[in-house]
């Protein structure tokens, strides 16, 4: 599908590639498209929308995502890891399950009304990061900078204050009374 290795302000609907090299994607829009088991490589995306995209089992080499919103989008076992700074990526209703975010600079990242279920953060700058009614269920928080990062709305998270910092960061009753079943203590 892809012929070049540049677009600009171009919309992309259902297309199934699985092979990405070299492509240089600014202001696009991708619609409905199948990008699960897809491999991307040396991939630039800036200011692009994925509206009811499936990029499930991913993989990402060497990508960058500047200014990019997931929209209602199924982003299974994905690690981003691998991916280039600057990462600057807002996820909206869309389900980041079995993920992988390691050592990326996160600050002031949006996850909005998305499951974040069996993911791992680890030493991750989310500093003033959003999660807006976000199911952190089974996900881990290791060695992260959680400063002024905000969890008001989200549910199921348990962050041990212990291994991140959560200087500042915002969290509401009940779901914060997950601290204290990290504390050596019986609650009758």
């Amino acid at each position: 599908m892809f012929k070049t290795n540049d677009y600009w302000e171009e919309e992309f609907v259902e297309i199934d590639d699985k092979i990405l090299d070299s492509i240089y994607f600014d202001n696009c829009t991708f619609i409905k498209c199948d990008f699960s088991k897809a491999s991307f490589r040396d991939c630039k995306f800036t200011e692009c929308t994925f509206k009811n995209c499936d990029l499930s089992l991913s993989k990402l080499i060497s990508c960058t995502f500047n200014d990019v919103t997931f929209d209602n989008c199924k982003l299974i076992g994905i690690s981003w890891s691998n991916c280039q700074e600057p990462f600057d990526v807002k996820f909206e209703a869309s389900n980041l399950s079995q993920n992988s975010f390691h050592l990326l600079d996160l600050r002031k990242m949006r996850f909005i009304n998305s499951l974040i279920i069996d993911t791992g953060f680890e030493e991750c700058n989310l500093e003033a990061a959003i999660f807006d009614k976000c199911n952190l269920e089974q996900t881990i928080f290791i060695s992260n900078n959680l400063q002024k990062a905000n969890f008001e709305t989200s549910k199921n998270y348990l962050i041990d204050p212990k291994h991140n910092d959560i200087k500042k960061a915002q969290f509401s009753l009940p779901e914060a009374l997950s601290f204290l079943s990290l504390l050596p203590i019986k609650i009758k």
